[in-house]
C-alpha cells in the first residue's frame, strides 16, 4: 500500500506524571496539524510530497524546553498514554530538512526503535526525540526542530558512529518522526520476539 511505499522510498533514500496542561495543549495544538485525522496509508505519493514540502517551512509549535513541533499528519490510530511503549521510526540531518542521506535513521536496522512515553531518554531515543512524540497517534507523522541540549549536546558524535557523518558539537537535528504503532501492539507481537527480527511495517507478509 502506500505507507509501505513511503517506508520503501525512505529506506532507498537511505542508501544513496502525565505531561503538563501546557505541554498537552502545546503538543495537540500544534497549531501545525496540515492534515488531521489521516495517515500516509491513506493518501498518494504526490500528496505526502507535498506535505513532506509544505512542512519544511512551517512554524509548528515552539515548547518551553526549545523544541519545535511539526505536525504534519495527525494520524487516526490509538493515542498512547504516560509510560505505554511505542514504535516509532525516525531519520534526521543536522543541515536542514531531506538534505541527502540522514545522519542516523531507524531504517538503517530495518526495524522502528522503542521507549516509553515519557520516559527516561536513552540510547537513539534522544529527550527530544521521546518529549517530542508526546501527544502524538498511531499512523501520525511530525517533525521535530530538536535544540543540541535535547540531543548530543556540545560533545556531538563522531564520524563512524552513527553513520558515515558525524553529529558537530552544539548541532540542532532536525528529525522525522512516524509512529509506527502507538497501541495496537503489531510492534510489539511481531518484534518482541527477537531484538534481530527485521520489518518496517510490523505486518506481516510486508517490508
Amino acid at each position: 500500500g502506500r505507507l509501505m511505499l513511503h517506508l520503501a522510498l525512505s529506506a532507498l533514500a537511505l542508501r544513496v506524571g502525565p505531561a503538563s496542561t501546557s505541554r498537552r495543549h502545546a503538543l495537540g495544538a500544534a497549531a501545525a496539524i496540515l492534515i488531521p485525522q489521516r495517515s500516509v496509508a491513506s493518501m498518494s505519493q504526490d500528496e505526502v510530497y507535498r506535505l513532506e514540502v509544505a512542512s519544511r517551512t512551517a512554524e509548528g509549535a515552539l515548547l518551553p524546553s526549545g523544541l519545535r513541533v511539526i505536525d504534519v499528519l495527525e494520524g487516526s490510530g490509538p493515542l498512547p498514554a504516560k509510560g505505554e511503549k511505542v514504535y516509532v521510526h525516525f531519520k534526521f540531518w543536522t543541515d536542514g530538512w531531506d538534505k541527502g542521506q540522514p545522519v542516523d535513521a531507524s531504517f538503517f536496522q530495518v526495524r522502528p526503535i522503542d521507549f516509553r512515553i515519557g520516559g527516561e531518554p536513552s540510547g537513539r531515543a534522544l529527550a527530544g526525540l521521546v518529549q517530542g512524540v508526546e501527544g502524538m497517534r498511531e499512523a501520525g507523522w511530525r517533525r521535530l526542530v530538536i535544540p543540541p541540549e535535547l540531543a548530543y549536546g556540545d560533545t556531538g558524535v563522531r564520524r563512524g558512529v552513527l553513520s558515515n557523518k558525524d553529529v558537530p558539537p552544539g548541532a540542532t537535528l532536525y528529525m522525522d518522526v512516524h509512529m509506527t504503532d502507538g497501541g495496537s501492539g503489531k510492534c510489539e507481537r511481531l518484534l518482541k520476539v527477537s531484538p534481530r527480527m527485521k520489518s518496517l511495517s510490523c505486518e506481516l507478509g510486508k517490508p
